[in-house]
């Protein structure tokens, strides 16, 4: 019986060392896993939140004239920030005109050069603001 005592007392201290050899995770690694895990998380929900601005505004540019004060220098506008594409033409509409917010812009369209030089189909419009910002969609609101 001695022998049976022995080994259970034994097996019980070997048991209870394993239990207490666990690895365990500092307050610190703690502290530094869930800053990580929120600034993932916040980095996914600013990325979601670029997205719906860029559904709702289009695509943004910024020329480098800040200045434009007629339909001809939006149109020039807009050849600058497209690299000044050779397969389209871009046509200028003359007018200003006033999105929802009140801002004056100047609507400047893309169309698809054909091969006898002549207009295509429409390609882009954009909205050329006086201070320069370009977007791809009206501003409602």
């Amino acid at each position: 019986m001695k022998p049976l005592l022995i080994s259970i007392v034994g097996l019980s201290f070997l048991l209870g060392g394993c239990a207490a050899a666990e690895p365990t995770i500092s307050q610190h690694k703690t502290d530094q896993i869930a800053a990580e895990n929120r600034r993932q998380s916040q980095a996914a929900q600013d990325k979601a939140q670029d997205t719906s601005a860029a559904k709702k505004s289009g695509q943004q540019y910024q020329a480098d004239n800040d200045h434009i004060t007629s339909a001809t220098n939006a149109a020039a506008a807009v050849k600058q920030v497209l690299n000044d594409p050779k397969q389209q033409l871009i046509h200028a509409v003359p007018t200003i005109n006033q999105d929802g917010r009140g801002r004056h812009y100047y609507q400047v369209d893309a169309y698809h050069q054909l091969s006898n030089g002549q207009r295509g189909h429409l390609l882009q419009s954009y909205f050329v603001y006086p201070d320069g910002r370009i977007t791809t969609k009206q501003l409602t609101s």
